[in-house]
């Protein structure tokens, strides 16, 4: 049985130590979050029409610059309502860089402004932990998707991320990593006449009204909501339970963050970005705890941005399922076990509730639901220190 008293604190020692930038640990955990980059670049580059220079180029450069400005494991990942509509659309490029554009414009404005950090502090805290139980179970039903692709390999998989958990050293997710491509080209799925090396012809665009517009209607008020849910309650709570010593970084931060990220890449047609609790806890999960993991995640995408990306989309585009699967499954183990911090049977079930609508409808509705039944039976739960 899980002992949450003894997580909450190792969590607290693991806070306290200091930790070098450049490790084999730093970069496993570098690869934390790639199982959920690696879908929607595969449709952003397939369907939409963005390039894979452009993408993997913003993300090193904007990984790099987060990473020694934070000197955290705060990794940036796809906008996901912008994206799942975007690829569901067919979208053209120009309508995803100016939604995103329009997305940059709002955080950069609400970042500047400062004012974020008052409308966070009024949520009650059983409303994140919905949240965040929400995204694990999103996570996990996506990872179990994955995962049945090969069941064979999947669980091979876990056992790999079972057998390495406590060996720090040697992070899994580099073993799962090398271990997809190896069987790639094992499999004959790639060969090395596939392997292309050169610099890319990189495509500049500016954002269009019509598009900013239409696309703004369409997904990035939606994305909004998501990214407060998501971003600036779920992420900023999670820092604070991993890293309680950054008390710095807060959602004012973040909105920047993301304001001034989102307001240059779409030149660059990079896909819209955004911070996210589940990236955080992907590269924590897979060892990270510095900002080296970031800074060596961005120079992976600059390298692979610039010489390889060809390559790269055609071994992403058929790595093994399975594996990204398991990566995912036990993602999503970690950022549930965080929702069960503090756990109250009395409190649980507005939790839970909160979570399903989540799974179920969308996270921002979730977060909605959790807030109304919170001031519903707050005077029957006042009493629990939450």
């Amino acid at each position: 049985m899980i002992n949450l008293d003894q997580i909450n604190d190792e969590i607290g020692k693991e806070s306290k130590k200091k930790y070098k930038k450049f490790t084999l640990r730093e970069f496993g955990g570098a690869f934390g979050d790639w199982g959920t980059l690696i879908p929607f670049i595969i449709g952003y580059v397939s369907i939409v029409g963005l390039k894979p220079a452009g993408i993997f180029l913003t993300l090193g450069i904007t990984n790099i610059i987060l990473g020694l400005k934070f000197n955290l494991p705060l990794p940036v990942q796809p906008q996901k309502t912008i994206g799942t509509v975007a690829i569901s659309k067919a979208w053209d490029s120009n309508m995803v860089i100016s939604t995103g554009f329009g997305t940059g414009v709002v955080w950069f404005v609400l970042g500047f402004s400062k004012k974020l950090n008052k409308i966070v502090s009024k949520v009650p805290i059983i409303a994140v932990r919905g949240i965040q139980l929400g995204l694990a179970l999103i996570l996990g039903w996506t990872g179990i998707i994955l995962f049945s692709d090969n069941f064979l390999l999947g669980f091979i998989s876990i056992l790999i991320i079972l057998i390495l958990i406590k060996n720090k050293p040697i992070p899994s997710a580099i073993i799962l990593t090398f271990s997809g491509i190896l069987i790639l080209f094992f499999t004959g799925k790639i060969s090395i006449t596939d392997l292309e090396f050169g610099l890319p012809i990189l495509a500049f665009q500016l954002p269009t009204w019509e598009n900013f517009l239409l696309g703004m209607l369409y997904a990035g008020i939606a994305q909004l909501f998501l990214t407060l849910t998501n971003v600036m309650i779920a992420t900023v709570v999670l820092i604070k339970e991993l890293f309680p010593e950054r008390k710095e970084i807060d959602a004012n931060a973040l909105a920047f963050n993301m304001g001034a990220m989102n307001l240059i890449n779409p030149f660059l047609v990079g896909m819209p970005l955004c911070h996210g609790s589940g990236g955080l806890m992907a590269q924590y999960a897979f060892g990270a705890r510095t900002g080296g993991s970031m800074i060596l995640e961005g120079l992976m995408e600059l390298i692979l941005g610039l010489f390889f990306s060809e390559t790269l989309f055609k071994v992403f585009n058929r790595f093994p399922m399975a594996i990204l699967g398991a990566m995912l499954i036990y993602t999503a183990f970690l950022l549930g076990k965080i929702a069960f911090k503090d756990f109250d049977l009395k409190i649980f079930p507005i939790i839970l509730v909160s979570a399903i609508t989540c799974y179920f409808l969308n996270i921002a509705v979730g977060f909605v639901i959790g807030l109304i039944l919170y001031f519903i039976f707050r005077k029957k739960i006042e009493d629990i220190e939450y």
